[in-house]
């Protein structure tokens, strides 16, 4: 019985892990696929805080009365060029989920650099909202 309890104790904490980091879908398929994709490099959250060149604010709601503070996660990828081709989010409060999505359209990134080779990058990016009184203020987490 202390096996099945032991069991059940380490297996449980696996699926919760999980639904509190969603993937980023590309770097996952990169990791199942045989074949290497060198033009895109996967990284880390405060890696990809650190290749954030410019960031453009996310547009206050029209809701006075409302209280939002959460964190929503966004997969982000960006081209070689540093501008973005792909996000979808992951989670995080919905009412703001469209405004923060239409802010990371417009943002621009660092290159990944590996010798003079510049590489485009994916990679999940948290970002703090607090929106009380129809203001919004953001920070991203590392």
């Amino acid at each position: 019985m202390r096996f099945v309890l032991f069991l059940f104790s380490a297996l449980l904490p696996i699926p919760l892990l999980q639904a509190q980091s969603p993937p980023c879908s590309p770097c996952q398929e990169r990791e199942a696929s045989s074949q290497p994709r060198s033009h895109m490099v996967c990284l880390s959250r405060g890696e990809m805080a650190f290749h954030i060149d410019t960031q453009k604010p996310i547009a206050p709601l029209n809701e006075p009365h409302v209280r939002i503070d959460g964190t929503v996660k966004a997969c982000v990828c960006f081209s070689r060029k540093g501008k973005v081709t792909q996000i979808s989010i992951l989670s995080g409060p919905a009412m703001v989920q469209q405004s923060v999505l239409e802010s990371l359209k417009n943002w621009t990134f660092r290159p990944v650099k590996q010798g003079r080779l510049r590489y485009g990058a994916c990679g999940t990016l948290g970002m703090q909202v607090a929106l009380d009184d129809g203001q919004m203020k953001t920070a991203i987490e590392n």
